[in-house]
């Protein structure tokens, strides 16, 4: 048995802050929501296939969370 010499490199990481109450606009008004600071990173290689939909599937969700 054998080990391989390289091992692929993980295609998708994501880090999520903690999540706390900020000052932003809501209905054109000043108010607190909370937010989180999400960080999405992927290999540029990988972004044609299954990354590339789990991407933009997570960025329709944060911008409509609403809509399944």
């Amino acid at each position: 048995m054998t080990t391989p010499s390289r091992v692929l490199p993980p295609q998708l990481w994501s880090a999520f802050g903690r999540v706390i109450d900020r000052p932003c606009a809501v209905d054109g008004l000043l108010g607190v929501r909370p937010v989180v600071a999400a960080t999405l990173s992927t290999d540029h290689r990988a972004t044609d296939g299954a990354v590339g939909h789990h991407l933009t599937t997570v960025d329709r969700l944060l911008q409509n969370p609403e809509q399944p």
